[in-house]
Parts: C-alpha cells; structure tokens; sequence
C-alpha cells in the first residue's frame, strides 16, 4: 500500500515544488521523513508530510515506526516536538548495515550545502557582473 499523496507534487526540503515526479526514488519515505527532521528537529508532521509528499498519517506512522526501533527521540516542549535522531545507528538492511544513518543524512545534507552555496554563488556571480 502506497502512502505517497497524489494530490500533491512532492518539494523539496525548502518547501519548493519538484519539477517532475518521479515513479520512484532510491531513498524511501522513511529517509525522507528522516532527512526532514534532520534540517529542522521542531518540524510538525503537518509540515514534513507537505515536504515529502505524503499524508500527514503516513508521516505519523514513519515517525512511530522510527521511534519504536529507537532510531527518533521525541520530547515534547509545551505544545510542540523536538526531535533526536540517534544517527549513530546502523541502516536497517543487511547491504548497508554497515553503514551508520548519520552517515547517510551527512552525504545528503553536505551535498545540498555545497549545491545551495554553488547556486548562491552564481547568482551572486551574475549581480555583480551587471554593471548599471
């Protein structure tokens, strides 16, 4: 059974619509959720759902799964979340459980990092070459 929202393009961690959708993806909604979380620790489901393209209790349910085998933390402060991730866990399938998560989250957000300071770096490149 599928979770992905049809309604909806999935977007990117900034909150920008993805040009095309794909019919699949090599990570899972799970890394997803987790790479979510990752940026922003006091997310609301409400909102990780809109970013990976799921419904918000398909996110419940990721977020459930990954607290119950000990890879999420929660704490609630007042009326809103904070959440852990124990990245020193190993990924969950034989093939990569040598492999700890924070090592996976790590390879996706540096590389976003270093994309976004590239793209920054070219529109700044571009202003400057204006001349008025």
């Amino acid at each position: 059974m599928s979770h992905v929202r049809t309604d909806t393009p999935s977007r990117l961690a900034e909150g920008a619509p993805v040009q095309s959708s794909p019919g699949w993806t090599f990570l899972s909604n799970y890394a997803h959720v987790l790479l979510v979380i990752a940026r922003d620790p006091e997310i609301k489901l409400r909102d990780i759902a809109w970013r990976v393209g799921i419904t918000e209790r398909a996110v419940q349910r990721i977020v459930a799964d990954l607290e119950a085998s000990a890879y999420l933390e929660r704490e609630r402060t007042g009326r809103r979340n904070h959440y852990r991730i124990h990245s020193e866990l190993p990924l969950r399938h034989p093939i990569e459980a040598h492999t700890e998560v924070g090592a996976l989250l790590k390879l996706i957000l540096d590389t976003e990092r270093t994309h976004t300071s590239r793209q920054e770096g070219k529109v700044a490149g571009r202003k400057r070459s204006k001349k008025p």
